[in-house]
């Protein structure tokens, strides 16, 4: 049996759909949050919480210290990271590949496409909008959320995770008919996703999960970079060319100059991407 380690944030987790489409019956061995949800990835037949490694063939995708000690002679990714920490110093420097083909290189396994998911064949009418994130520089203004929720014609799911009930209601609030949910887990989020056509997002792991659950996503990114490598989804972007961006990999608060441009994106240029999305 093979056997994938992974820990990290949500996105990381889902992401690994793109190999476990592709290796067959394996074993995910996660943080234990993201169990429930990597069992349900395809092609994945258990998966354990860390650091419970079962005996088989292991692939280490975590490319830590702490995995290095637990599996010394696994395969392991090469995460790339002096090529990420130069973008940081210079925006036009090389990016890495995208995360699912260092995965895949680590297994030897061309990496899947998504959707990475089995869920009911349903009519893609749904917009989902997700205000939230771990990380206060990525998020987006919920009067904004709401003014592209108002143009959809057609149902509107508001989506978060525990603790962002407040936002959550408040963007559905300015969205009439808008269903909000927030969950512990993700039963109800991925019944909902998979009749969502289009899922707006900041760059966050619900954004992840709409694009592996086989939405188009339209990705809002201010402080991070697609091309960092983990915007791997059918859909497009919306982002602002600014000189300080990238300023982070994942992890800001708030903007280091004061001002947070990069998030300052207009509805109409968000609506634009999606009709583009819609067909």
């Amino acid at each position: 049996m093979k056997v994938l380690l992974r820990r990290g944030a949500l996105g990381d987790v889902v992401l690994l759909g793109a190999v476990t489409s592709r290796i067959g019956p394996c074993v995910v061995v996660t943080d234990p949050r993201w169990v429930p949800l990597a069992g349900r990835l395809r092609g994945v037949v258990s998966a354990l919480p860390w650091p419970e490694i079962p005996a088989g063939e292991v692939f280490d995708l975590q490319g830590s210290l702490g995995s290095r000690w637990l599996a010394p002679t696994a395969a392991r990714i090469d995460k790339r990271s002096i090529r990420r920490r130069l973008r940081l110093l210079w925006s036009g420097f090389p990016a890495r590949p995208p995360v699912p083909a260092l995965y895949g290189e680590a297994c030897g396994v061309l990496p899947a496409p998504p959707p990475w998911f089995d869920l009911p064949l349903l009519p893609r009418d749904a917009l989902a909008l997700i205000p939230g994130a771990a990380f206060g520089a990525k998020r987006w203004r919920p009067e904004r959320f709401a003014a592209v929720g108002r143009a959809w014609e057609g149902p509107v799911v508001v989506l978060g995770g525990p603790g962002e009930e407040r936002l959550v209601d408040q963007v559905a609030a300015g969205v009439p008919g808008a269903e909000p949910i927030v969950e512990v887990g993700f039963a109800r989020t991925l019944e909902v996703l998979a009749r969502t056509r289009v899922a707006v997002a900041g760059d966050t792991g619900l954004m992840h999960l709409a694009g592996a659950a086989g939405a188009a996503v339209v990705a809002l990114f201010g402080p991070t970079h697609p091309s960092d490598g983990f915007f791997v989804y059918p859909g497009g972007f919306v982002q602002r060319e600014l000189w300080c961006r990238p300023c982070t990999l994942h992890r800001r608060e708030r903007c280091p100059l004061g001002h947070h441009r990069c998030m300052d994106l207009t509805p109409e240029a968000v609506n634009a991407v999606i009709r583009a999305c819609a067909g």
